[in-house]
């Protein structure tokens, strides 16, 4: 890259991290990702794209990216939460079968390819779906298009159902933050690791990221870039052998903004269109996975005795920044959701290989083979 393009990528990487800045404090839901796939998307459409990043710099992304979430696992929630944790992580495993049965049903009837729409409602890590969608063999463009639909009605309608379920007051819980056991949220907005020695948290994050790509291909996995580092953080997280590693505040919005500008590039004139042509259907597909989630989350209710309200906000099928400042607000079990929404999280993003191989597999005996043509004697 000239010096001139690498002084266009800070500008744009500068104007997209101000203006999300400025939607954060309205509440807006995954401004980063969501101003830049808009803006890359725009002047992708507009023919005016600076020259692509190099491919390292995607790849380092991604590594971070997986480091920052193997940070949220907190064994120390895990154990003070016990055994009725249980019975809520069994709802946890009915979401992502239902998401998989509303993705079916959406690919018929919008006409995508299974693995796009498995991808794009799948609850769950949203920015790690879309990073991961192209290597999976989905259409990213669409599964980023599908995936922050859903945050955004959810993070819209999460605070308002919620406090409908609400029925008990006062209520005082431990207070937990999501990946809150290696960030420390009270460092100002510049520093870029979660401790206050921002070279050796650094340094610990590159370490994560190398390693956990070498062990991602050492174990073949289909995502080592995303998927290694993630293994790696989680086991280190949940060891307690080092702490203030995990990508916060600016560092993390700029992964954020890199993954969106990577994938909003790639839009074309005949993706928008199909996107507008699949918003009702994409819309009611999400409403129907909110509705089968909060019916699931009322008959828990009955199991077990847990708060209605902590139920629904513990397995509402993603926004999981959204759900935690609405349980934040209302003085929620924060710790039941932050430990199920993290768990599922991990273990979304450890199925996703599999859940892709499965759905190909599916597609392919459902195809009936290419009839051969008979042989002239």
């Amino acid at each position: 890259m000239t010096p001139r393009q690498v002084a266009v990528w800070i500008a744009l990487l500068g104007g997209v991290l101000g203006g999300a800045a400025l939607l954060d404090r309205i509440g807006f839901p995954a401004p980063q990702m969501i101003l830049a796939i808009v803006v890359g998307a725009g002047l992708a459409l507009a023919g005016r794209l600076p020259a692509p990043l190099p491919r390292q710099v995607n790849l380092g992304v991604q590594g971070l990216l997986g480091v920052l979430m193997g940070s949220y696992l907190q064994v120390s929630l895990l154990t003070s939460i016990g055994w009725g944790l249980l019975p809520v992580l069994a709802v946890t495993a009915a979401t992502v079968i239902v998401s998989v049965g509303v993705a079916m049903v959406f690919a018929r009837v919008a006409k995508v390819d299974l693995p796009t729409a498995t991808l794009g409602l799948l609850a769950g890590g949203s920015a790690a779906v879309v990073a991961a969608a192209d290597e999976l063999g989905a259409d990213a463009r669409r599964v980023a298009f599908m995936q922050y639909l859903r945050v955004a009605l959810i993070a819209l309608s999460a605070p308002a159902i919620a406090a409908l379920l609400d029925t008990e007051e006062g209520l005082s819980y431990r207070p937990a933050a999501l990946g809150g056991s290696v960030t420390d949220p009270s460092l100002p907005y510049w520093m870029i690791v979660g401790r206050g020695d921002q070279l050796a948290g650094l340094s610990i994050a590159i370490m994560l990221c190398l390693i956990g790509i070498r062990v991602g291909k050492w174990l073949r996995l289909p995502n080592a870039a995303l998927l290694g580092p993630m293994l790696i953080a989680a086991v280190v997280t949940a060891l307690g052998l080092t702490h203030g590693y995990a990508p916060t505040h600016l560092f993390k919005d700029l992964l954020f903004v890199l993954i969106g500008f990577e994938v909003g590039t790639r839009f074309t004139r005949d993706v928008v269109k199909e996107m507008v042509r699949m918003l009702p259907a994409m819309t009611g597909a999400v409403l129907a996975l909110s509705a089968v989630v909060a019916a699931m989350a009322f008959g828990l209710a009955a199991l077990v005795d847990l708060e209605m309200s902590d139920l629904y906000l513990a397995t509402t099928p993603g926004g999981i920044n959204a759900v935690l400042a609405t349980a934040d607000k209302m003085n929620a079990n924060l710790p039941l959701i932050t430990s199920v929404q993290t768990i599922r999280l991990l273990v979304m993003m450890a199925l996703l290989p599999l859940l892709i191989s499965r759905i190909r597999r599916y597609e392919t005996t459902r195809t009936p083979p290419a009839a051969t043509p008979a042989r002239s004697s």
